[in-house]
């Protein structure tokens, strides 16, 4: 059967009605209360188990005998349960100061184990700072030394250096008596007079002398031999104002080739009179001993 929207409605509205009456009905019924009656029956009021007569006695004040009766053991207390006893946490103020007392001596050591420290690394520092100051002036010294030496032997052989004897003996002169190589320390040659200053080598200027210094001397650094050749151009004066490397110089060291240029220039000639300029040469020559 095929049911229209009506119906549907209506029925709905049946079972709405229906379940709210029921609801009233079942709130509001009061439920019944049977009251309950008291039990029990009458017992006459004695003081023994039996005996005989018809009225109640009546009460003389004497003693009731008592009922001798089994005495009723005293209840068995039940066993106490100790509750275990929670251990209060207090605080032991010595033990409390020992413990900061420790930390306070374990922070004190650790400091001064690291002041030991540092002036251990301190020390170390300074050591090894005076170590290297005393290398250092000791590597000085000895550079300083052997500069010393060099020069020394450089200066020995520039001593002989320009025309020195070649004959071997322990003395040279004209004297009656004494040993050594009679001269002059400013001499240039084995051979000449032994009193005066001497070029450190020869000259040619047509007939021109040179100045009371003689002939400046050149630096003798290389340890070579040879000869030096230098063409000059003096003045009336005496003055070298030009001066260049001549032909028959057989030394090719730059540094001693300017070496004997830089003496020339420093020479002093006699002046003479006249206006012209005079051509000529120098000539160094340089000898091991």
């Amino acid at each position: 059967m095929k049911l229209n929207k009506d119906d549907i409605y209506g029925i709905t509205g049946s079972v709405a009605f229906h379940v709210v009456i029921l609801l009233i009905l079942w709130f509001s019924v009061l439920s019944t209360v049977i009251p309950e009656e008291e039990g029990g029956v009458l017992v006459n009021f004695g003081n023994i188990n039996s005996a005989a007569g018809t009225f109640e006695p009546k009460y003389t004040g004497q003693e009731l005998p008592r009922e001798t009766t089994t005495p009723t053991p005293p209840p068995t207390p039940e066993p106490k349960v100790e509750t275990p006893k929670e251990e209060l946490v207090t605080q032991d103020m010595e033990e409390s100061v020992a413990i900061e007392e420790a930390k306070k001596k374990k922070e004190e050591q650790r400091k001064k184990d690291e002041e030991k420290r540092k002036r251990e690394e301190q020390e170390k520092e300074r050591i090894r700072k005076e170590e290297a100051e005393k290398k250092r002036l000791a590597e000085e010294k000895r550079l300083a030394e052997e500069k010393r030496k060099k020069e020394e032997a450089i200066s020995n052989r520039v001593a002989g250096a320009f025309g020195s004897g070649s004959a071997e003996g322990s003395s040279q002169g004209d004297a009656e008596t004494g040993t050594g190589n009679q001269g002059s320390p400013f001499g240039n040659s084995d051979q000449g007079a032994n009193e005066g200053v001497g070029g450190y080598g020869s000259f040619n200027l047509n007939g021109r002398t040179i100045g009371a210094g003689g002939l400046p001397r050149p630096a003798y650094t290389i340890q070579e031999e040879g000869k030096i050749v230098i063409n000059i151009t003096v003045d009336p004066k005496g003055n070298v104002i030009f001066a260049e490397i001549g032909k028959g110089t057989n030394i090719d060291n730059a540094s001693m080739r300017k070496s004997a240029i830089d003496a020339a220039k420093r020479a002093k000639f006699n002046s003479i009179s006249g206006a012209n300029n005079q051509s000529g040469t120098i000539t160094y020559v340089y000898k091991l001993k």
